[in-house]
């Protein structure tokens, strides 16, 4: 069994569907292992996501649990585990930190996508010249590796014009980020043109937090909550000192609460939209 860089969601759900029959033959972890020939620690790490998981193993952990493998679920689990196998776009660049690739993971799959940015454009938004300009600032990163952090963020944004299974993005976005002219004025007016453009599209909702709103809940940064069918939701925080990960209900839900205090404050899509043109046009 290989380790998975990054977990995914899959290997995340499964996991949880494994622990779920592991308990309900009420076996330890350490039982568990010994049943397969293997130890506590690497059934723990199955059933956190963080091992890429063969169908074979997924057959003897079905068999030591009392688990028919001709019948649901196990067919359903084996039928997981060989796609796993199948590696993401995102996990053949090697240039994408693994959290970012995590995140990723999860924005391919979520249905619902809700983004607070207090400074910059959102990526699923940014056009390929903002991006890039973003990208570069600071970065001790060759030419090669920029190339492939764009085109990652390119790539990603694919998910909202598929034709099935694309995710609502409802985004707020702070004043500020129409100000800072990322890239100068040219780029800048090209991105606010775009912004104006994909708004018309109904799976994507902008909505613009005027600096007239004052102080508020979200004073300490931007983020984002995934939001899937299938998986409990998913707080991403970006900080200087990494990505954070927000997964457990409580915090989840406090970034819920905030989210719709934003949304609360802000304008509401139309008045949005023409407050974005009105600033493309002022740069002319």
């Amino acid at each position: 069994m290989a380790r998975f860089t990054p977990a995914t969601p899959r290997s995340r759900r499964l996991g949880r569907e494994l622990r779920r029959l592991r308990d309900a033959a009420r076996l330890t972890l350490e039982e568990a292992g010994k049943r397969i020939g293997s130890s506590g620690s690497r059934i723990q790490r199955i059933e956190s996501g963080d091992i890429k998981v063969r169908p074979g193993d997924v057959m003897e952990l079905l068999v030591a649990y009392g688990v028919a493998i001709d019948g649901e679920p196990g067919e359903s689990l084996l039928v997981m585990a060989r796609e796993l196998r199948e590696a993401g776009w995102w996990q053949r660049l090697d240039a994408l930190p693994s959290r970012y690739a995590t995140m990723i993971a999860y924005e391919e799959e979520a249905a619902q996508i809700h983004n607070f940015e207090p400074v910059l454009i959102p990526g699923l938004l940014q056009t390929e010249a903002y991006a890039r300009a973003v990208i570069s600032v600071g970065q001790e990163m060759n030419a090669q590796a920029i190339d492939q952090r764009v085109q990652a963020r390119m790539t990603r944004q694919a998910i909202l014009t598929r034709k099935d299974h694309y995710p609502k993005l409802d985004v707020v976005v702070a004043e500020a980020a129409l100000m800072v002219e990322v890239g100068g004025t040219e780029v800048m007016r090209e991105q606010l043109d775009h912004l104006a453009e994909v708004s018309r599209q109904t799976n994507i909702t902008i909505r613009m937090l005027r600096f007239a709103a004052g102080a508020h809940m979200a004073n300490h940064g931007g983020f984002l909550i995934l939001e899937s069918l299938n998986d409990p939701p998913l707080g991403y925080i970006d900080t200087l000192a990494g990505a954070l990960f927000l997964e457990s209900p409580n915090e989840t839900n406090r970034l819920t609460v905030v989210y719709n205090h934003l949304k609360e404050l802000a304008m509401s899509p139309a008045e949005s939209v023409k407050f974005i043109k009105e600033r493309s046009r002022a740069m002319a």
